[in-house]
């Protein structure tokens, strides 16, 4: 489903919502919500996005975006639960799904555990990166350095899987990523749109095992690819963590918790706020705290 079909859908849900005698700011609020969900599984997956597939995982992310990058109040955020909870039950009821994925997504509090990522310990990062090692032979270096980015660096997921062969730039003995989603790339790209972020230790000898057997594919330069050589998607990493996580023995690893394990990390390490809002791609320092409200755990090694 691409956005035509996602607006297609909306417009049903809205004739729905009229047809139920609902009033008309109720109406707006409703399909407010919903184009903000809209906005941010583009920005996440792309033009192919679907309100139709969404997944209790989408939501859970969405969730925890909303609640913790956001800093959107509790009320909000369970507004926004409760929209998602009415338009599932829609396409359940015209045929589209079989089931409620948001029917099981809990409401929050504010400072609620579940909506907010936790940080992992040293102790569990060890045991996600052994996990990562001990995978498929022909995909356990793409995994561990997707692993070790993710903890090393704070990306995003979605910066992540863009990133390109070009945006590796080597200054010996180190290495540096170019970062930032493609419609801020560029020459006309405005400062703060990218940025450079440095690789050291683990992370660094993790990219150069995996750039020595990534596949070489005309045409094809996303630096992670599938198996079959197509890139990434962001939903491709975020089952890869997941998958890692389980074997592990860890429960709700997600990219989003990896996120807040390098903020917390850093910050331990550093004392510097201003510093972990740049590396996290952040322009507010409001919104970089969010991640580090447990910021006692020893830097990871290194």
């Amino acid at each position: 489903m691409g956005r035509d079909e996602n607006e297609a859908l909306l417009a049903r849900f809205e004739e729905h919502l009229v047809l139920t005698y609902l009033s008309p700011a109720t109406v707006v609020n409703y399909l407010a919500d919903l184009r903000a969900l809209l906005r941010w599984g583009e920005e996440q997956a792309g033009s192919d996005f679907s309100l139709v597939a969404l997944t209790a995982d989408d939501i859970r992310a969405y969730r925890a975006y909303v609640f913790e990058e956001k800093g959107c109040a509790a009320a909000t955020v369970n507004r926004q639960l409760q929209t998602l909870r009415k338009f599932c039950a829609f396409t359940m009821r015209v045929g589209l799904r079989a089931a409620n994925p948001a029917e099981g997504i809990a409401l929050v509090q504010d400072g609620d555990s579940e909506a907010t990522p936790t940080p992992l310990t040293e102790e569990q990062v060890a045991a996600l990166v052994k996990a990562s090692a001990s995978g498929q032979p022909s995909l356990a270096r793409r995994d561990t350095v997707i692993l070790m980015l993710l903890l090393h660096t704070g990306l995003r997921v979605n910066e992540l899987v863009e990133l390109r062969l070009d945006d590796v730039q080597f200054d010996y003995p180190g290495i540096h990523l170019v970062v930032g989603l493609p419609s801020r790339r560029g020459k006309d790209s405005r400062p703060g749109e990218t940025r450079s972020v440095p690789l050291e230790g683990e992370a660094r000898q993790a990219l150069y095992d995996y750039l020595s057997v990534r596949p070489q594919i005309e045409d094809e330069d996303h630096l992670f690819l599938s198996r079959e050589g197509r890139p990434l998607s962001v939903r491709s990493v975020q089952r890869i963590v997941s998958i890692l996580g389980r074997s592990a023995g860890l429960e709700g690893v997600s990219p989003q918790a990896l996120r807040r394990t390098f903020a917390n990390h850093l910050l331990a390490a550093t004392g510097n706020l201003a510093l972990v809002a740049e590396r996290l791609g952040q322009q507010d320092l409001a919104a970089a705290a969010q991640y580090v409200k447990e910021a006692g755990v020893k830097e990871l090694s290194g």
